[in-house]
């Protein structure tokens, strides 16, 4: 739900009035895995190439609460009780742009329900594209209406005066899914280490075609800072081998149909193409286009998530991996720090609380829950 000008205070303020606006789920949610901050993430055994892959290190803070309830099945951090019962306002600001936000929006609609037997109302107001000025006039106006906390995706620098601005007045902002390059005043991130994400991706890349040939890379938006982290932590992994050349990258806007297009755009200009990589939404459209081209033997696809579409070209071998970043705890995960932070004061983590990351292929799509 796109907002702009004199028009997104007035639909921003039905929509609030209304509590929420949620899309309806027909994605693959996954179950998360238990949640490590940047220090203590282990290595999964489905991810053992990011041993490969070295991410820039960043100061990281964890600090514990009071103790916390029961963790509810699905979810990374508890919630503690709401002892004296204070009435707590969340508003909670997404993307709704491809299937992958589908689980997204379930994982806030699980914390939502889990939360509303604790007297706390969860506002949920999608977006339909990464749009900074709409989401920055967002946060300014839920500031105004008194929200206790804030959580949103941190698509673009633009939003970072309205984040200073919340945190100012005493609201907690804590960004998901992608965190703003410029530095602002959130309490934490909550989603993928997207810059090792990406070096998984290419070591994954390097197994399957080994240590010669052209690449290519779709990325989404070239304004998105975790779809840059990503095509960033590609392009470093794949310098370490000097036969792999990068053809090109373009953005796709999140499109399958783009993507579709930029497939065979590069297969065409590149007849020995051996790689493409989609760092955000719309493999499935990269893979139709190979699959079409009677390619899956010569080119391998390797991209991010677990959508039904990307499970099924799996199962078919047109998408040769991918790696997962937790959807589901991106959007439930900041909704319970908030909470706990307002009842009690204190913070669960700071800085980054990276989300559960694995890799699936054909030869283990099966163990996709």
């Amino acid at each position: 739900m796109k907002k702009r000008g004199s028009i997104l205070a007035v639909l921003l303020a039905a929509t609030l009035a209304a509590c929420s606006l949620s899309a309806c789920s027909n994605g693959k949610t996954e179950t998360p895995a238990d949640t490590k901050t940047e220090e203590t993430t282990e290595k999964s055994e489905d991810t053992k190439t990011e041993e490969a892959t070295e991410a820039p290190k960043e100061e990281e803070k964890e600090t514990t609460t009071a103790t916390a309830g029961e963790k509810p099945e699905g979810f990374n951090y508890a919630p503690v009780e709401n002892t004296e019962n204070k009435e707590i306002k969340i508003a909670t600001l997404t993307v709704s742009n491809n299937p992958f936000w589908n689980t997204v929006v379930a994982g806030i609609d699980a914390a939502k329900d889990y939360l509303a037997d604790k007297n706390v109302t969860v506002d949920v107001i999608e977006f339909d594209d990464f749009d900074g000025q709409a989401f920055a006039e967002a946060i300014d106006t839920c500031v105004v209406k008194g929200y206790d906390a804030i959580t949103t995706v941190g698509v673009a620098d633009t939003i970072v005066p309205a984040i200073d601005k919340a945190t100012a007045a005493g609201i907690p902002v804590y960004t998901f899914n992608s965190d703003t390059e410029k530095e602002s005043t959130r309490v934490a991130f909550v989603g993928q280490d997207l810059y090792a994400a990406g070096g998984v991706a290419a070591q994954q890349m390097v197994d399957l075609m080994g240590e010669d040939g052209k690449v290519a890379i779709i990325t989404g938006f070239y304004n998105v800072n975790a779809h840059e982290l990503r095509r960033q932590g590609i392009e470093d992994e794949l310098a370490k081998h000097s036969g792999i050349e990068v053809v090109g990258s373009v953005e796709n806007h999140d499109s399958g149909d783009e993507a579709y297009t930029a497939t065979k755009d590069f297969i065409t200009a590149n007849p020995d193409l051996k790689g493409i990589f989609v760092t955000a939404g719309g493999p499935h459209g990269a893979a139709k286009a190979i699959e079409e081209l009677g390619m899956t033997d010569k080119i391998s696809l390797v991209c991010f998530d677990t959508t039904d579409e990307i499970v099924s070209y799996l199962e078919k071998d047109a998408i040769k991996a991918t790696v997962t970043q937790d959807p589901f705890g991106q959007g439930c995960d900041p909704i319970i720090l908030a909470y706990n932070q307002v009842v009690t004061g204190k913070t669960d983590v700071t800085g980054k609380a990276f989300t559960a990351m694995d890799v699936y292929t054909p030869a283990n799509v099966g163990e996709i829950k």
